[in-house]
């Protein structure tokens, strides 16, 4: 019974969570949602493209990153990477913000 009633908790509380989170969602000016969603698209497909270099093993890559004990350049690679392709991402639908 207590199960029960802590999985109904967690339940009604995630929604009031997402309730929460998407009313300050829609709070948000029109045009910073924009810019936040078309950022964040460029960042996974920056993150997306730099898996498959890796996966492929381009240039040496993988093999490069993997004697790095500290992982500090494969986290700075993928950061530099998404900020690339985010700020492109976003550059390119302003841009075309006027021709729909």
């Amino acid at each position: 019974m207590d199960a029960a009633r802590g999985a109904r908790y967690m339940v009604a509380r995630s929604r009031r969570v997402r309730q929460m989170l998407r009313r300050n969602w829609l709070r948000l000016p029109r045009l910073v949602r924009f810019m936040v969603v078309h950022t964040a698209n460029g960042m996974v497909l920056g993150c997306l493209f730099l898996f498959v270099l890796i996966w492929l093993d381009f240039a040496g890559l993988a093999r490069l990153l993997a004697q790095d004990e500290s992982g500090l350049a494969t986290f700075v690679l993928f950061f530099q990477t998404a900020l690339t392709f985010g700020a492109v991402s976003m550059g390119v639908a302003v841009m075309h913000l006027g021709e729909d």
